[in-house]
């Protein structure tokens, strides 16, 4: 699978300025997977496919039931796992996507009846995932939502800002504000890298190989990818790697800890060990286990 790094940064249509916020149902054979960013917030429901999204400097798998609210010029891709479709299937995925700009309630944000859900805009900044109850409110009122129109519509968009702007059930995706904006040929050079990281991440993987990608040298290469994702890339690799043992462990039961560790690039058990209890606070026997009670 290749990426298409030929793409600018904001990939969809421009927002209209004639609307308070647009709805998208997106049913296809992938998720839109270039790393890029836009000026929109954009509040998106995973209901069908798995893969591994990265939002800003956050790695994490995702699946059925997936709730993310991001603020504007966050950088993210969801990209899902390979293959990228089943056979005879042109909607391998779905999902449901609510867009809106800062300029669309700018008339109304200061007003004292929209109080919370400008503070909960000022949280957007970081980027939220949304879980418990408030999730499972938010998606039935998503599904709803995306077949209205005009003022029932808009009357439910405020419904649902009301609810996530009075709920606590939330993770903050960055302990800083994430404001990033990139230009198109970062947003092509990154894609390369990801695009390369995800396709061998399961073997190993040599930092003049990636450089070369971008005609660096290795320590130039270095740089520039902390400088531009806030994490080194040995950190980076390690992360998807992770992640993708992570998913293996829960679902791929008659598979030893031992077999997955090495199906996902690592070249010995006491590394993945290591790696895998300093990411996720539990060693990969325990995560399992954990996993099973639920």
């Amino acid at each position: 699978m290749q990426i298409n790094t030929s793409k600018s940064a904001i990939q969809k249509s421009p927002f209209p300025d004639y609307k308070v916020f647009t709805s998208r149902e997106i049913r296809d054979k992938h998720f839109d997977p270039t790393w890029h960013a836009h000026q929109e917030y954009q509040l998106f429901y995973v209901l069908k496919g798995t893969g591994t999204r990265f939002i800003g400097d956050t790695v994490k798998h995702f699946e059925k039931g997936d709730l993310t609210f991001l603020g504007p010029n966050i950088p993210h891709l969801w990209r899902n796992d390979e293959p990228y479709f089943e056979p005879q299937s042109n909607d391998h995925i779905h999902g449901l996507v609510i867009y809106f700009t800062a300029e669309s309630l700018s008339s109304l944000i200061e007003k004292e009846e929209l109080l919370l859900v400008k503070t909960l805009l000022e949280r957007l900044k970081y980027g939220i995932e949304i879980y418990g109850e408030t999730a499972q409110k938010i998606k039935r009122m998503m599904k709803k939502t995306i077949q209205k129109h005009g003022i029932e519509s808009l009357i439910d968009f405020f419904k649902i800002m009301a609810t996530l702007s009075n709920s606590k059930e939330y993770h903050l995706l960055h302990d800083q504000i994430y404001d990033y904006q990139l230009k198109d040929l970062e947003t092509n050079r990154i894609n390369l890298v990801v695009n390369y990281a995800a396709k061998h991440f399961r073997t190993k993987i040599e930092l003049h190989e990636v450089a070369s990608l971008l005609n660096m040298t290795p320590t130039s290469f270095s740089r520039y990818f902390t400088m531009k994702t806030s994490k080194s890339f040995s950190h980076f690799i390690s992360e998807i790697r992770i992640r993708h043992a992570c998913k293996q462990l829960t679902t791929e039961e008659n598979k030893s800890i031992a077999q997955i560790c090495y199906e996902s690039g690592f070249n010995t058990l006491s590394n993945f060990n290591r790696q895998f209890r300093l990411r996720m606070g539990l060693t990969p026997k325990d995560y399992r286990n954990a996993y099973k009670t639920f």
